[in-house]
């Protein structure tokens, strides 16, 4: 059961899904990108200060890593000889991310300074909203018959 004060024809049960974009950015914040949780700060005054630029620290690697991400080509496939595995395991899927916009930002900002390019100004690429809950994946038949066999 989902709870929420907005009306039923503002909110839908798919947005749930979401939830992981919010966890994802905790981790960004605290131990897989700023490292939050080595400052081991008391002040609230000092610790309020490098929330704050954390926050814009934030914005900014997730704009750089967002546009770069957005003009990513959709495929490869294309590129493929006809015979090749990956043309024939290819799902008609959307391309998953394999690297957040977070962690994309930061190496694409890295890279540019090493390369001596200066500082990059990203851009926000909105995506939909989801709108259907996600496809069911294909539960993996090795293993359930390895379980089967096991169990046998």
């Amino acid at each position: 059961m989902i709870v929420t004060d907005l009306e039923p024809e503002q909110a839908t049960a798919v947005w749930y899904g979401m939830r992981s974009w919010i966890e994802g950015s905790f981790k960004d914040i605290k131990r897989g990108g700023w490292h939050w949780h080595q400052t081991k700060m008391v002040d609230p005054e000092r610790a309020e200060r490098l929330w704050l630029a954390i926050a814009v620290a934030t914005l900014w690697v997730v704009s750089v890593g967002g546009e770069v991400d957005a003009n990513l080509s959709v495929s490869s496939l294309e590129a493929l000889p006809q015979t090749h595995i990956a043309r024939r395991t290819a799902t008609k899927r959307s391309r998953p991310r394999m690297l957040s916009c977070f962690a994309r930002g930061i190496l694409t900002i890295v890279a540019a300074l090493i390369r001596g390019e200066g500082l990059l100004l990203g851009r926000f690429v909105p995506e939909p909203w989801p709108s259907m809950p996600p496809a069911c994946r294909k539960k993996n038949t090795k293993l359930t018959a390895h379980t089967a066999q096991e169990a046998a």
